[in-house]
């Protein structure tokens, strides 16, 4: 299948008072920390109708990266891959694994009730200097959720143990316990790696083809989003969105994945769209995003978030919903934002 990479090329300013091929040879042997290349973005919707499909420049038959060297198709087997990464980075060890959960989760129970026991009003009667304390609390306790977001994460992947068992135990317990359901994450997660930047099977991230980018409102947004990509607002924005709803939305609706449920092999996409109400979601065993086989372990990972859920609303109709917020809610923001970068 084809993809669509966004492509930015540089020229540097000294080139202009060079020869061709003064520069092509100055530029090839030289590193490209010494001489990048700088010159206008080619992903502007004009440099989309010359053709070209690649980040390189043709120079006397030769094809030239972004830093004006030489560039060849790599040729690696993925045997060549492998070997070359020394062996003690596949070695797994769920005695490790286990011992980095129990750090984080002593992590995240130390710092709250460092800050439960500590940050009172009878110890600190200034009411910003709390609040700018419990800030930092939410911050810290990001950081370790994060930790055992990640740790969840490599159980999915089975790197975890080499115990099938033990990970997938480890990484339902951990992703429930951050509102994760996660044997849906973990089989959609593992199409997403199967099929990454295909226009049609990827789970998470699909490239805009160049109809789309040369439609008139393609063309509109394209252009707008040039111009104001790398503005504050736009920054914010984008990074407010994505931290606040973003991860959500993928879940509930499978935004920014693909939308060809109907090529599903079983036959569940029929009918079935990305959006709210479409059908595709990470919580409905029927979903498309699913096969047959898969339907009792979505129902497992909702299981994890029922009890979870359940948790978090004894904690606030007796601690209170404001506390809530700050022990966990705020913190969970925290997270999505680290795992958003």
């Amino acid at each position: 299948m084809a993809t669509v990479n966004a492509r930015r090329s540089f020229v540097h300013p000294a080139d202009e008072f060079k020869s061709t091929s003064s520069s092509t040879t100055n530029s090839i042997a030289a590193s490209p920390e010494a001489t990048p290349r700088q010159s206008p973005s080619t992903t502007s919707l004009s440099s989309l109708d010359s053709g070209s499909e690649l980040e390189l420049e043709r120079v006397n038959g030769k094809l030239l990266d972004t830093y004006g060297n030489e560039f060849r198709l790599p040729d690696f087997t993925i045997k060549q891959i492998r070997d070359a990464i020394p062996a003690h980075c596949f070695q797994r060890s769920g005695a490790k694994g286990l011992a980095y959960v129990a750090r984080d989760v002593a992590s995240l129970a130390a710092t709250f009730y460092l800050f439960h026991n500590s940050v009172t009003a009878e110890n600190i009667p200034s009411t910003p200097v709390r609040a700018v304390l419990w800030g930092a609390y939410t911050f810290v306790q990001g950081l370790f959720g994060t930790g055992l977001w990640v740790l969840a994460h490599e159980c999915g992947h089975q790197s975890f143990s080499p115990s099938k068992t033990l990970n997938d135990t480890v990484g339902w317990v951990c992703h429930s316990a951050l509102l994760v359901p996660y044997f849906s994450w973990k089989i959609s997660h593992g199409k997403h790696h199967k099929a990454t930047g295909n226009l049609e099977r990827d789970m998470v991230f699909v490239p805009k083809t160049r109809d789309q980018y040369a439609s008139k409102i393609g063309y509109y947004a394209h252009e707008l989003s040039e111009l104001m990509e790398e503005t504050p607002i736009a920054t914010a924005g984008t990074m407010i969105g994505q931290q606040l709803v973003g991860w959500l939305l993928y879940l509930v609706a499978n935004v920014t994945g693909h939308n060809f449920h109907e090529r599903q092999s079983e036959g569940r996409g029929k009918g079935k769209r990305n959006g709210f109400g479409g059908g595709v979601n990470h919580f409905d065993p029927s979903s498309p995003l699913y096969e047959a086989k898969d339907s009792k372990f979505i129902l497992l990972s909702d299981l994890g978030l029922i009890i979870m859920g359940t948790v978090l609303v004894l904690v606030g109709q007796n601690f209170g919903w404001t506390n809530l917020a700050v022990w966990y809610f705020l913190p969970y923001l925290w997270v999505n934002h680290w795992l958003g970068k």
